[in-house]
């Protein structure tokens, strides 16, 4: 699976949370050590999930979060609604 890793702002997360409880998802516990956020929505196959790299790398502090590709449209739908 391919991944996005620019375009979900770790600011953003706590505005996308609410976004996707507004459009009916279900927050899930995150699993693992890397998943910042899990959610699903009835009728829909397999669950969002939004996942944080190690952001101590080279003393680089986090500024995106990694969304897998088949989740990007619903990525997009949020940012189109915040203009």
């Amino acid at each position: 699976m391919l991944a996005n890793r620019n375009t979900l702002c770790v600011t953003q997360l706590n505005d996308f949370k609410l976004w996707l409880i507004k459009d009916d998802w279900q927050i899930q516990e995150s699993k693992g050590t890397w998943e910042t956020l899990r959610a699903t929505k009835q009728g829909r196959k397999n669950p969002l999930i939004v996942y944080e790299k190690l952001s101590t790398i080279r003393g680089q502090s986090l500024v995106h979060l990694t969304v897998l590709d088949r989740d990007m449209p619903i990525v997009r739908q949020f940012l189109n609604s915040k203009n």
